[in-house]
């Protein structure tokens, strides 16, 4: 099985829901846009990392990782394009987006920034196309991430597919865990 897993048409209708329309697939391919109809979409020779991002923004980023065949670390096509995504809405340069991670993705350090935005963790499985046509279940969870001012609406459409959650708490930071028990005083 390939990188490609297209998502599947009530989700699409969802994010539109919320969103009013999808201007931008930013990792995409002719048949994939057949369910989004984003206004404009950038496919594998295009390379939506090195495009202009703008309007509505769908995004459902490769699953796979930048050359796997390499052994040690390789980094994650999730990764860059959520790590895209957020710096484009922070910017400014796009108004809002719909993105469908992985679900162990929330454990990875670069996720933290999207914990401050709604969260949906959809329930189940979700079944997606493959370009030969069938459905497949990918061997993870799947959660989506809303970037945009209608949280509401989000939270409104979304919750039929899981829970819906936001961060209310503040991270720590500069917090040293000890190495062992043995390392930390402890009082009686």
């Amino acid at each position: 099985m390939g990188n490609e897993w297209f998502t599947p048409k009530k989700y699409i209708d969802a994010a539109r829901e919320v969103m009013g329309s999808i201007d931008l697939d930013p990792a995409s391919c002719i048949q994939a846009n057949q369910v989004v109809k984003a206004g404009c979409w950038y496919g594998l020779q295009e390379n939506g990392l090195e495009q202009s991002w703008f309007g509505n923004v769908w995004l459902n980023p490769p699953y796979g990782r930048i050359n796997p065949e390499k052994t040690g670390q390789t980094i994650s096509y999730q990764l860059l394009f959520g790590q895209k995504a957020l710096r484009e809405y922070q910017a400014g340069r796009i108004e809002q987006a719909v993105l469908l991670l992985l679900g162990n993705a929330c454990f990875m350090k670069w996720f933290q920034p999207f914990w401050q935005y709604p969260l949906c963790f959809h329930s189940g499985r979700v079944g997606f196309g493959t370009p030969d046509g069938s459905i497949d279940h990918f061997g993870f969870g799947t959660t989506f991430v809303y970037l945009g001012p209608h949280e509401q609406k989000f939270i409104d459409v979304f919750s039929k597919f899981g829970r819906i959650v936001k961060a209310i708490d503040t991270p720590q930071s500069n917090h040293v865990i000890p190495a062992s028990l043995w390392d930390s005083e402890v009082s009686a």
